[in-house]
This record gives structure tokens, sequence and C-alpha cells, in this order.
């Protein structure tokens, strides 16, 4: 809580994270005794990264700055969304009444192979999982992912005909000789982890077992059991005598059970679809136990980020996954769900993000949104927010953080103001689509000063690099008068822009800002006239992932078609999402270079027609070209002026994430150190949230942004309590914090 007197907080920027701060700062009772809140925001609507907006011109369409899903571990962001809801207490039968409404689970992914020249689909339905995102359930510790991977990999042994019943003579012999061995070398204990000591002392452990079993055996014919061994060796698991060597002998053991399904299984990989991917399955597993053995993430608080500074693929390989495994189709997906296409990523921030989508998620592994997340997430936050009291400063961009002369706190913060509401009202940012508030594509002009010539000028206010010349006086917030506390909210990126002072008076903040890397990202969404049948994919609808570059990742979202306004008789059958990263191939330029998001976008555009012209016959080959089956025939596409050909594309959506504050946060190897708590910029009165902020997961997602602005106003006001999940860095490239 504030020592004495109520605190004035400036939120600037409208996006996830800063709008979750703005949420829990004004959560608790009595919030408006301690405080009161402005948020500035560039342009007309919230949302950064996250934005989306109901197209008038094209039937309320929604178009959206790429494909947002929540995944079954975001507990933080549903337990969020949860409370938002209940506060909105929509009636029963609007247009998502409830948390339940608003999102919906969603079980199939497909993985895209390629093999000799050939996409294959590797489908998978995952599993239900007890429990509901953001429920109270605890995540397993490191030896838990262990304990159940190990189950894992004897079912995938049972698939591929390789599993054998448990000798309980062998299973008890070796467990027997494993805690003998450690009992007659108890000095070895810190060497367990040494796999060549490991190996060394096994070959005598399984030769005794061989000697000891009574019958006619060698030790290849003991491979079948070892899984048997380790999984209850694992189950035995106790007090910290015997702990590393049951955790290295766990780890010996699955690496010997996945070298003789290797034998087993390698000549028929490439022609087997089914034996591959088991294979594939159970080699990664292995590699991730040993990993985590030997990296000492098996406890029941694993750091995962100290192996951050290794790449993910180097990691796994280094614990024995092959080549093959570290650039699997699932692999593939993975880099593709951070937007680490032609990168690295951190070991650590890769295998716990990949155990808690996993082996983390609640009810379902993915929980599709029913609107546009501008409507799902963005206007529902606005609508509350603004009935608690919190002001809105639309069309106010953040130009420059000025600190004071010690450099201690934030003297100024200048704001350009782009334009003014007409009669000095407060403008109304939403529109009714079938019900349902929404954010539109573009600026309500009749709202506004200037508004027709704003929409004639074809200006867009949210390009970080538009030549509009602002219509309202600049806005100079002061320190002690118009705030007390400012939450940098406007993504990492725009710091060199906004933050540069802070930058140059504090070197952590400095390092943080040039080292945490960031994308540029792409997306295009298609309205198809048949349905996804009728486009030659069979089964339910899929998200897809590690399919060609540069539209990797697809997704049918053909759920929302219902909720835009096309006239009857010309409504989609499809509506399908493409998203992946947009390599840089410019530095970003000074906001005076006003030719760059045309450039840019521009580059879009073709890698996107590129895409369709080369890959889109294999994703939907009923809609492929006649003569050229790689090729999307134009005609599938819906286009209400029924143009011909390739002029069709020009009725769908393609966009490039270019601001600043839209780009994507990567986790690349020898990042995660410089990540800073939101508290750490070393001004006293300035805080900043984002995906960029460390927290427990230290990756680009929805989640992270929310555990930022949860840390943030924990910060500030206490509250809210806990943050399950949320971590502390230990240490960073300055020491130990």
């Amino acid at each position: 809580m504030p020592a004495m007197g109520k605190q004035r907080v400036a939120i600037l920027g409208g996006g996830v994270s800063a709008m979750t701060t703005a949420f829990y700062l004004s959560s608790y009772p009595g919030w408006k005794d301690d405080w009161e809140i402005d948020v500035y925001q560039m342009g007309w609507r919230l949302g950064g990264k996250g934005a989306s907006g109901r197209n008038r011109e094209m039937f309320q369409r929604i178009e959206e700055h790429g494909l947002h899903i929540f995944l079954g571990f975001y507990d933080n962001a549903f337990k969020t969304m949860q409370a938002l809801y209940a506060e909105l207490a929509r009636s029963p039968g609007e247009p998502l009444a409830t948390w339940r409404d608003a999102w919906k689970p969603h079980d199939r992914v497909v993985f895209m192979e390629h093999i000799k020249g050939e996409w294959r689909p590797w489908p998978v339905d995952f599993a239900r999982r007890p429990g509901t995102p953001g429920d109270e359930t605890r995540p397993l510790t490191g030896w838990g992912y262990v304990q159940t991977m190990l189950s894992w990999i004897a079912d995938w042994m049972k698939q591929l005909g390789l599993w054998a019943a448990p000798e309980a003579g062998v299973v008890d012999k070796l467990v027997e000789e494993v805690d003998e061995t450690r009992r007659a070398h108890p000095g070895v204990s810190g060497e367990w982890r040494v796999t060549e000591v490991v190996r060394g002392i096994f070959s005598g452990v399984l030769q005794r077992v061989v000697d000891g079993i009574g019958r006619a055996a060698s030790l290849t014919e003991l491979d079948n059991q070892l899984i048997h061994a380790a999984i209850k060796l694992a189950a035995g698991v106790g007090d910290a005598d015997d702990s590393d060597t049951r955790h290295s002998a766990v780890g010996e053991l699955v690496r010997r059970v996945r070298d003789w399904v290797w034998r087993k299984v390698e000549p028929r990989l490439e022609t087997d679809d089914e034996l591959r991917r088991l294979f594939i399955l159970i080699d990664l597993s292995t590699a991730a136990i040993n990993g985590m053995i030997h990296d000492d993430l098996v406890g029941e608080d694993p750091y995962w980020f100290r192996i951050d500074d290794q790449p993910f693929r180097a990691w796994i390989m280094k614990y024995g996954a092959t080549e093959m495994t570290a650039r699997s189709a699932p692999i593939e997906a993975a880099y593709a769900l951070a937007f680490g296409e032609k990168t690295e990523l951190g070991a650590g921030t890769a295998m716990h993000g990949i155990l808690r989508l996993l082996l983390g998620y609640k009810g379902r592994i993915f929980w599709e949104m029913q609107a546009g997340m501008g409507d799902t997430i963005f206007a529902p936050l606005y609508e509350v927010l603004r009935r608690r009291g919190v002001r809105f400063h639309f069309f106010h961009r953040v130009d420059r953080l000025e600190l004071a002369p010690a450099g201690d706190r934030v003297a100024k913060v200048h704001i350009g103001r782009q334009v003014e509401v007409a009669g000095g009202k407060r403008y109304r940012p939403l529109v009714d689509v079938k019900g349902l508030p929404c954010w539109p594509s573009a600026p309500l002009h009749d709202q506004l000063v200037d508004g027709d010539r704003l929409e004639a000028s074809g200006c867009d206010l949210e390009d970080w690099w538009t030549d509009w010349v602002d219509r309202g006086p600049p806005l100079v917030l002061e320190d002690g008068k118009d705030f007390d506390v400012v939450v940098l909210g406007t993504a990492i990126a725009t710091f060199p822009y906004l933050a540069s002072e802070v930058m140059d008076a504090h070197l952590p903040f400095k390092l943080m800002a040039e080292q945490v890397v960031t994308t540029q990202t792409q997306c295009m969404q298609l309205w198809f006239k048949p349905t996804l049948a009728g486009l030659g994919w069979s089964g339910a609808p899929p998200i897809v992932g590690g399919y060609a570059l540069w539209m990797d990742t697809w997704a049918d979202l053909s759920h929302l078609i219902e909720r835009e306004a096309w006239p009857a008789g010309r409504q989609p059958g499809n509506l399908a999402y493409l998203v992946s990263r947009l390599l840089d191939d410019e530095k970003l330029p000074p906001r005076s270079d006003h030719g760059y998001t045309a450039r840019q976008h521009a580059r879009v555009r073709a890698n996107a027609l590129a895409w369709l012209a080369t890959h889109a016959g294999a994703l939907w080959p009923t809609a492929a070209d006649a003569n050229d089956p790689r090729a999307l025939n134009w005609w599938f596409l819906v286009d209400p002026l029924d143009r011909d050909g390739a002029d069709r594309f020009e009725a769908q959506f393609v966009r490039g994430t270019l601001n600043p504050s839209e780009r994507y946060v990567l986790s690349e190897p020898g990042t995660t150190k410089y990540r800073l708590r939101p508290e750490e910029t070393g001004v006293a009165t300035l805080l900043h949230t984002g995906d960029h902020t460390f927290t427990g997961i230290n990756a680009g997602c929805v989640e992270a942004a929310v555990m930022s602005g949860m840390a943030a106003a924990q910060h500030l006001c206490g509250f809210p309590r806990e943050i399950p999940g949320d971590l502390r860095p230990r240490s960073g490239p300055w020491g130990t914090r």
C-alpha cells in the first residue's frame, strides 16, 4: 500500500501487461483511497501486439495482429479472465457472457513432417487432464516430470511391440545392485552425474545381475526389463543420501533402453511413419531425462534458467538426442510457437515451456477464443476498468521519458496528442457487432475533430512512422503534479525511442533493452468458400505446426465466422489463420522514416503471395490449382467484389507486426540473465511491464505478460498476494540478485 496519501499512476500503453497492472492495482477493497490511475494509449484501441479490430467495410470481419491461443497451463491469465468476466456480469444469453463462453477447449494438433520431399501430417489428439486452468493445482516437481516421461516411454514401447512384462527377479536385482553400488562407493556421490563414471559402474552392475538371476541370459536380453527398473528406481527416490545414485541410475537405464530401441527400429525409420514418430518421442524424452539429471533440474523447485546460455537443440543432442529428433516436426513446431524460426531458444526456457505445455495443462492443452482477442480480452478490460474509475486517454502517443537531474525519478513524460475529440467529450471506442462490444479496425472518425480529414488521408494513427501531424497541443505530465509513479508498458523495443535517458543512466536497464531480442512477425487470414472438408482436409479442425516457411503455423478458426456479420448466402465456409516470424531486413529506423511501414508491408504481402503459390496445395489439396498442385486456386477465396485470379487475394487480410510496441520477444540463448523485474529500472518512480521482464516463464506469451503486470501491481500495492509460478532471478550479468 502507499505509505501516505493518494498516489497517481500513469500507465503508458494498453497491452496485456499494462492492463493487468491496472486491473490488479484496482482490485482490492479501498483502492480508490490509495490510487488514481490514468492510461495513455496511442491510437484508438487497447491491445498492443494482441489488438484486433472489426472491419466495417468487410462485414465486420475480425482482423487480428496474429494467431492468439491460450495454453492450458496459463493459470494466471485464466484466473485473471475468470475474475474479469465475473465482474463484467453479462446477462445469460448475451454473447460471451462468461469466460467459459469466451474460451473453448481444443485437442487436435497436427505436426507436419517433411520426409523425402513430401509433407506428411502427424495428428495428435491430446488427452483431457483433470483440473481447470486457473485453479490452485501445483505443477509437477522436476522429478515428477521425469517419472511421467518414464511412464510415457513404457507406453511407447508397448506401441512399438518392444514391451515385455516385468520379471520381478530381474527388476528387483537391478534395483538392489544399484543401491549396493551406492553403499560400496560412498565417495562418488558427486560423480554420479558424470556419464563416463556412471556407465563404467553400470557395466559391472548389469553383469552381476546377469550372473545372479539364475538362468542363461546376456546383457542384451535384459534390455526390455530396464524400463521397469528405471520406473521402480524413480518411484523409490527418497532422502538426499541416495538420490544422486538413483537419479543417475535412472538416466543410464533409460539411455540403454533408447539405444536398444534404436537398434531395433533404425532400418525402418524413413519408411514407417508410426515407428519413426514413436522413436522420436522416446529419444527426446530420454535426452530430457538425462539432461535434467545432469544439470540438477530434478528437485522440488528447479531453476530452469541456469542452462539458458545453451541452445535447446544443442542441449538435447548433448544428452543423446539424434539430429533427426532435434530437427523433428514437434521440435520445429515448438520453435515456431515461440517464433524461434532461424534462431535458437535458451535450453532451460524451452525445456520448462515444453514440459509445462505437455504436462502442466488443465482440462485441455489449448483454449481458443470465441471472438477476436480485442473482443474477448481488451473490450471487457476496458469496460470493467472504466466502471472502476480508471481514466483512459486515447490518441495520446508517448514520445519520451525525461529524468530528474539525479536520474532517480521520472521528472516528465512527453506526450503527443494525435487528434482531439469533438466537443471536448470522452472518446467512446467500442462498436456493437451482433450484440458484442468490439474494437473497430479504424478510429470512429465522427467523434474526432477533423475526423473526415484523417479518414481521407489514409494515415494510420497506430503506425510508429506515420507522417500524420498531431492536431492537439503536446502534453507534458509532471512528477508530483500529474503522476507519482510511471508504469512503462509500451514494450521493450520502444525503450530506445522512449526511455533512452533511463538506458543511459542505468546500465542493467540498458543491457536488458539491448540484449533481449525481439522480432517482427507476419500473419495472414484467408476466408474460403468451402468448409474444411471441402478444402481436402479430413478430421477435426486442427492447429498445425512445423509447416513450410514462412507461414509455418496454421489454425482453422472457422468458429469465428459466426461472430462476423456476413450477409445471408455469402457467409464463408472456412477461416484460416496463418502466422510466422518475419526476419528483419533492416534496423529499426528513426520515427522520421515515414516509408518504413510501406516497405515492410510490401515485404509481408510478397511473402504471403509466394507462400500461397508454392505451399498452399499441400495443406488444402482440393483448393489446389489444377495446373500446379503446389499453388492455391484463387477462385476458392471469398471476395465480395468477385475479382478474377490473384486479385481475389486483395480481399484477404495480411499484416506484419512492425511497430516496436508489437514486436515479439524472443528467448534466445544467453539473454535471460539480462531480464529485469518490473521494479528493477534503477528509477524509484518507474516500473516497466511486459513479457520481456523476468518471470517464471521468460518467453513471449500472454501468461508471461499477465505475470509481469501482476508483479508490477504487487510491488506497488501488495496485491495480488501470490503469483503462481513466478520466480525471481537468482543471478544476472552483474552478480547475484
